[in-house]
């Protein structure tokens, strides 16, 4: 992985999870946001929910992950519970 998609990636990451970025979101928040991005009411986002829920800053640089990140099964949407599992925060650097 080069070094700008590792960039991309953590400012992506850190605008999902908000402003509070030393501590990341608990699930209540997460769910929470799921739910307000989830404009139609079915259950999963579709690429345009999950762009349109990010910062505006963030929404080209979202669509460059789409696949690689966030719909990682490739079908076209995101559930809940993969938006749940979806690490939030800064890459963890060893």
């Amino acid at each position: 992985m080069t070094l700008s998609k590792i960039a991309l990636i953590s400012a992506i990451a850190a605008m999902i999870a908000g402003p509070a970025l030393a501590q990341p979101p608990t699930p209540e928040e997460r769910a929470a946001r799921f739910e307000a991005a989830d404009k139609n009411k079915d259950g999963k986002l579709d690429k345009a929910e999950f762009v349109a829920s990010l910062p505006e800053a963030a929404q080209a640089m979202a669509d460059q992950i789409w696949s690689a990140r966030v719909d990682t099964d490739g079908d076209g949407f995101v559930t809940r519970e993969q938006f749940m599992a979806l690490r939030m925060g800064p890459p963890r650097t060893q």
